[in-house]
């Protein structure tokens, strides 16, 4: 256990230390989570102006990420799905198909009653499934789990070396921003580069330089979206195949070409299969993934409101100067003054993702409460001891 104090270089051992932790997910996330808003605090302080960066939207990313390694945020129509008996789902079904789930509101009726039509088939048909249940929540704790931490094995050490870099330094200059990005690779993020991350950290070094406070705000802006934009291609893979989990599993269940599956039922399998995981990834987005701030929380697959009290955009971002950051931001069509059309429909698609993510960062980076503490005052007393908050201490 690394020493319990964030002075440097302490807390980039910290950030090898959590790197180095095996077999214990649930209290690495939390510790992630944690180190996440310690890195925030510093570079606050090192960029100036009160804005958010990237650590300060991932802590709360890697605290909703928390909620599904813990097995902890599962839709309510694969629960009632693949959990309930019988005589629970007989009771159940009239309300599902009225729209409502367990005690959801109204929304996505359609999707609902259709992934129901398609799997309720393939349910108690002298099929062994009694541990599918297990085996979805498990691939969907186990993927969450692994691009949790693979993101922060490649970003908190280098937020960690740039404010040990920094750190005690008024006005860093060429020699601090070189040994910043020694190591970094140039290139292509899909090809294994970092060209992505060496941008970002020269735009974050340029916003510490200057005292215009638009400036400011753009940069790091600038430098949060092609953070956020390496980090999307790094968990592709791991994100997909979160949302792939119940029709993976289920295929895996039912054999190849529904070859567990009693005769009579292998056509109906093999014809609905790839609807099915089409319909299962929009239930998914809509009803599965939020983002869970201090004061709010997001649904993924719905437009952006504005944050709670304040206008949507802060008013250095509420009109964009830099070249590079407008066309950046209209790439992904989150340019000009709304957020209309930036829910996504397939989180697993990297553009729909991008659009969303890019509104979140615009409309959420003047906020102070992203600066907030994730964790009470008992639950960081036991994470930072590496224990697992018990459950008296209040929801994680």
């Amino acid at each position: 256990m690394p020493a319990e104090t964030s002075e440097l270089p302490s807390l980039l051992d910290q950030v090898h230390a959590i790197i180095a932790l095996e077999g214990q997910p649930v209290l690495r996330n939390l510790l992630i989570t944690q180190c996440y808003h310690e890195l925030s605090a510093e570079l606050v302080k090192l960029l100036g102006g009160g804005n958010a960066h990237w650590c300060s939207f991932a802590t709360w990313a890697s605290k909703t990420a928390g909620t599904f390694i813990r097995n902890e945020e599962v839709p309510s129509v694969l629960r009632w799905l693949i959990l309930s008996d019988e005589d629970e789902r007989e009771a159940l079904l009239p309300r599902i198909l009225r729209g409502r789930g367990l005690g959801e509101p109204v929304r996505g009726s359609a999707l609902r009653i259709s992934a129901i039509e398609l799997i309720a088939p393939w349910w108690e048909q002298g099929v062994e499934l009694m541990e599918l249940p297990e085996r979805i929540l498990g691939e969907l704790s186990s993927a969450i789990a692994v691009g949790n931490l693979k993101v922060f094995g490649e970003l908190g050490p280098l937020f960690a070396r740039m404010i040990q870099l920094y750190r005690g330094c008024p006005r860093p200059g060429k020699d601090e921003l070189a040994a910043l990005l020694e190591g970094l690779q140039s290139g292509p993020s899909p090809q294994g580069g970092q060209g992505l991350l060496r941008s970002a950290m020269e735009h974050y070094h340029e916003a510490m330089l200057t005292d215009e406070q638009d400036k400011k705000a753009e940069l790091i802006l600038l430098a949060n979206a092609r953070v956020g934009l390496h980090e999307q291609v790094r968990l592709q893979t791991y994100i997909a195949r979160a949302l792939n989990a119940p029709i993976r599993c289920t295929i895996d269940t039912v054999g190849p070409r529904g070859r567990y599956l009693p005769e009579a039922l292998q056509s109906l399998v093999l014809d609905r299969i790839e609807k099915l995981q089409a319909v299962w990834r929009l239930i998914a987005t809509k009803a599965m993934m939020t983002m869970r701030f201090p004061d709010e929380i997001l649904e993924l697959g719905h437009d952006l409101p504005a944050p709670p009290g304040l206008p949507l955009h802060c008013a250095e971002l509420a009109t964009i100067e830099d070249r590079e950051l407008y066309e950046l931001l209209h790439k992904y069509d989150a340019h000009d003054q709304t957020t209309d059309g930036c829910g996504a429909e397939d989180w697993a698609s990297l553009n729909e993702r991008m659009s969303y993510i890019l509104e979140l960062f615009r409309s959420r980076q003047c906020c102070p409460r992203l600066l907030e503490r994730p964790f009470s005052r008992e639950q960081h007393a036991e994470i930072v001891a590496w224990r697992v908050p018990t459950p008296i201490h209040g929801d994680l």
